[in-house]
Order: C-alpha cells, then structure tokens, then sequence
C-alpha cells in the first residue's frame, strides 16, 4: 500500500470532488500530519505536471475524512490498523509502546501541558479508574507506568497519535529498505 500511487484525477471522480475541495482538504490533511507524504507532483514527459496519491491516503480519506466518527477516534483506529499491517507484513512482533513512571513536572513537559491540565487529567485518571496511580517518591508526586499509559492513550491522545505515526512511518522505513523502493 505504501508504494501504490493513484492519480489525483482517479481520486476526485472516486470522492466526487472539486479540485478546490480536494486542496482543502490536503491541506487540513498536511496539518495534521506534515510527515505523512501521500501526495506528489511530477513531471511526464511532455512536460505536463501530474500529481500522483498514495494508496494510503485515499483509505485515510475513506476511513478518516468522510466517515461519520470523531475525528481523533478515526485518525488512531487507522493508524493502529496500518501498524498492524505492517508488522504483519515485516514479520516483526507487535510492539508496545514503553511508558515509564513519571513525575508531575515531566508529565507537564512530555504532553505540553500546563500544571492545571496535568492535575485535571490525572484526577479524572483516577476518579474513572477507582484506583489511584500517585506515589511519592524522593518527595515528588510520580504517576506509575500505567497510570501514563492510560493519559497517553485515552486522555491525551494526540501525542498516541503522534507517537504511532512516527513508528508507522519507521516500519514504512524499513518495509522501503527491505523491497528495495526508492525513497521520494
């Protein structure tokens, strides 16, 4: 999927879009994620520019973009689906992110958050869980492993988000190296 292009024209007869709309919505689509490359233009031979989508971007617009989901909910169901794609494809064990107990202070850098956002986050955490994930350690509040896991992937799920992008992109990496494509 990663190597199968279609022409932009395909595209918009597909999704019955104007030109217009189509560039509206790549360019919400290079916003929220400026290191997917699923659109490219060339040059044919006679001289004529021709732009060219991936494969991938075209499900992303039928699984993302038109469906009828909360749009956070749809970009992790998709990016999930396509990591577990490409593991299978590579061979390679699912890989779990690795999440590590943290301070309060690291919380707020790790998400970008401000003290306020991180003290609401871990109390809703915790009233929703009916378990509590704080200690003290070395006189600072820490959240347990899980405790961060559980922020990262069910309250502040823009940086799962985020974080599964760039390890899709990396198993892309890999599966270009191992076919032999060249990089665009």
């Amino acid at each position: 999927m990663e190597f199968k292009l279609k022409m932009k024209w395909d595209v918009l007869r597909e999704f019955k879009l104007t030109e217009e709309q189509f560039y509206n919505i790549s360019k919400k689509m290079i916003k929220r994620h400026p290191y997917e490359r699923w659109i490219f233009r060339k040059l044919a031979q006679n001289g004529e520019r021709v732009v060219y989508v991936r494969v991938e971007y075209v499900e992303w617009l039928k699984e993302v973009y038109f469906s009828n989901k909360y749009y956070l909910d749809a970009e992790i169901e998709f990016f999930q689906k396509q990591v577990l794609r490409l593991e299978q494809e590579l061979n390679i064990s699912h890989y779990d992110f690795n999440y590590k107990d943290m301070s309060l202070v690291d919380l707020r850098e790790y998400f970008g958050k401000s003290k306020n956002a991180i003290g609401v986050a871990v109390n809703r955490m915790e009233k929703r869980n009916n378990k509590s994930y704080k200690y003290i350690k070395e006189g600072k509040v820490m959240i347990s492993k899980e405790g961060v896991k559980w922020l990262n992937e069910k309250y502040f799920r823009k940086q799962y988000l985020k974080d599964l992008e760039f390890y899709k992109i990396e198993l892309q990496k890999r599966k270009r190296q191992l076919s032999g494509y060249p990089e665009f």
